[in-house]
């Protein structure tokens, strides 16, 4: 009897290191879903409640829900489409098959974002609507060709006498095809499955694009969270769904292993139907009433502010979300959404405006105005307030650990200090960079000028070496965890992380810095205008909108609410901002085709070594 060969010591370290890199992000993860922080980066202590948190969270909950539903209908589509294909591809001839190969091979190779854009014009040229149904037709298309290789790979590999064989002893070509065929194809078939369930399940670039009202799926709210901060609740969701899947895998091996028993066929039946049921049941007991589509930047409003409309009125509020003012554009261009009531920043207005895609408000119809700070009213980019008023308003500034930098902050040159090397993050956001580099240059963030845009790129490219991230996601939490001690940064996230670490302060620099106002405004797509004009009213009373600052910690211009705020919102730096720095700051505005400029000196900048 040989002995059993030995193992080297090396290799078992070396395939530890490799496991370890794969899945040390999945642990980390799971691990911070148990964190008692609110924000992601320091370790707080053990708890519960970002699962309770994630369970009670109504729009987190229908992005799952779509994406499970999504997932699993593309995924039964997909494989019988792609499996069907693959079989009569097969049987063709050698030169039809390699033109079929490359035609399926296709959206395999042709950028997502490609895809995505063909996708949404191909629906606005039918005139379909964005939403669930595009993300479905949209998903199966780019499926299709993975389940179509992968059985295509494993037919190659049949023996073909195994079918003549059984022909020959009287089995018709459907017991053939169903007693030898599908059985070796099962185990190509169920791979294929599950790789379309995580691709659908993941897909981010091609679903931004062609998902309408009631589509949002889990990475779209996600990647939506960047401007005001991802949660412990999306480690919550996603650590559940890890179990999930981990429970599938260990099923499936168990079946590899031993076979298909009764016990196997009701535990797969059951996760299955809990599922399905958790994709499907909201749907089920959902009652039919009227429904406001409100499209926003994610977390920003409150889910109680929302019930209370909603128990009030009886009214459906739907929150999408989307992650960049120009997604938000492309959406209302393509001319195939519903949305009722949408929240752009200040320079995107001035372009709605511009490409007809605003309808213009009912001022009657809101009393409540009149609790609006004049001081908000009637700006650059919508002067008599015909189709917007402002939602919240903030300002970029510096934030900073009081604790590691010593001496006096005030100025866009403390990010170009080299004591901070190492230390000092940047937003990754091409217009509010270059605005701090024109701003301490003296010049208008909204410059124009090639030679002061040349200046500002070469002083952002002398900056570089001291950066250490362009980011505008967790730049809150790298000055939690002490990785940054300084960075450019908007108002309210700020004001959060320091309710975790009081060392953290902000301020707005001498130079002047960009105004910031995010607006409600009514699309001229709208299918419930007047909804939208009630919402809107809502949202100005007194009481509500102090329930919805305290909550989202972003200061809107309400001035009868402002008594009612947390204290630290009402140390809030926008309420003593000197009259000179105001005056230095400005709002952003559209480029126009210097944005091309702008693009290029940025590209140079993040390139730059």
């Amino acid at each position: 009897m040989s002995a059993r060969p030995r193992t080297s010591p090396a290799l078992i370290v070396w395939m530890g290191a490799t496991y370890l890199f794969l899945y040390a992000p999945i642990l980390v993860l799971a691990v911070f879903s148990f964190n008692d922080s609110r924000l992601l980066a320091v370790w707080r202590g053990f708890t519960w409640a970002w699962y309770k948190a994630a369970l009670h969270n109504p729009p987190m909950l229908e992005a799952l829900r779509t994406s499970l539903l999504v997932a699993a209908l593309t995924t039964l589509i997909a494989t019988l489409l792609g499996t069907s294909a693959a079989l009569a591809v097969q049987r063709w001839p050698g030169r039809l098959r390699s033109l079929s190969d490359a035609l399926f091979l296709l959206p395999i190779v042709v950028p997502e974002i490609v895809v995505g854009f063909a996708s949404v014009a191909f629906f606005g040229w039918i005139g379909l609507r964005l939403g669930l149904l595009t993300v479905l037709i949209a998903h199966v298309a780019f499926s299709i060709s993975y389940v179509f290789f992968v059985v295509r790979a494993r037919l190659a590999t049949l023996d073909p006498r195994l079918e003549e064989a059984a022909m020959d002893l009287g089995a018709d070509p459907w017991r053939v095809f169903w007693k030898i065929t599908m059985p070796l194809l099962a185990p190509a078939i169920a791979a294929s499955a599950l790789l379309v369930f995580t691709l659908s399940l993941d897909d981010y670039v091609i679903t931004s694009f062609v998902a309408g009202a009631g589509a949002t799926t889990l990475p779209l709210r996600i990647y939506s969270m960047i401007k005001t901060g991802i949660t412990p609740e999306v480690n919550a969701i996603s650590t559940l769904l890890l179990l999930v899947t981990l429970a599938l895998m260990a099923l499936a091996f168990r079946i590899e292993q031993r076979g298909m028993t009764r016990t196997h066929l009701v535990l797969a039946g059951l996760i299955l139907l809990g599922l399905v049921g958790f994709a499907f049941g909201d749907i089920a007991m959902r009652r039919p009433r009227a429904t406001l589509n409100v499209l926003i930047w994610s977390n920003y409003i409150s889910p109680r502010v929302v019930r209370a409309f909603e128990e009030k009125t009886g009214v459906r509020v739907n929150i999408e979300t989307y992650d960049s003012n120009e997604a938000l554009l492309a959406k209302l261009q393509a001319g195939v959404v519903a949305y009722d009531l949408i929240v752009p920043s200040d320079y995107m207005v001035r372009i709605l405006i511009r490409e007809n895609l605003l309808r213009p408000l009912d001022l009657t119809r809101l009393p409540n105005l009149r609790h609006l700070d004049p001081s908000a009213l009637r700006l650059p980019f919508d002067p008599t307030n015909t189709y917007s008023l402002p939602y919240t308003r903030g300002v970029t500034g510096i934030g900073y650990r009081k604790d590691k930098i010593a001496g006096p902050i005030g100025s866009w040159a403390d990010l170009w200090d080299a004591r901070w090397r190492g230390r000092i993050v940047m937003l990754d956001d091409m217009r509010e960079v270059f605005g701090a580099a024109l701003k301490l240059l003296g010049y208008s963030l909204n410059s124009t000028d090639p030679e002061q845009l040349r200046q500002a790129r070469d002083l952002l490219r002398r900056q570089k070496p001291l950066v250490r991230a362009y980011d505008s996601a967790n730049f809150d939490q790298l000055l939690l965890s002490g990785e940054a001690w300084i960075a450019q940064a908007w108002d309210g996230q700020i004001i959060k992380a320091r309710r975790e670490n009081p060392n953290i302060e902000f301020v707005i620099p001498r130079e002047g810095t960009t105004l910031i106002v995010d607006n409600l405004c009514i699309p001229r797509s709208a299918e419930r205008p007047d909804l939208a004009h009630d919402f809107i009213n809502f949202l100005l009373d007194p009481a509500v909108a102090a329930e919805n600052m305290n909550d989202i910690m972003y200061l809107m211009p309400n001035r009868s609410a402002w008594p009612r705020l947390r204290p630290e919102l009402q140390r809030h730096p926008i309420f003593s901002i000197p009259p000179e720095i105001l005056r230095r700051s400005e709002y952003l505005q559209d480029l126009g085709p210097t944005t091309v400029l702008y693009d290029r000196y940025w590209t140079e900048v993040k390139l730059a070594r």
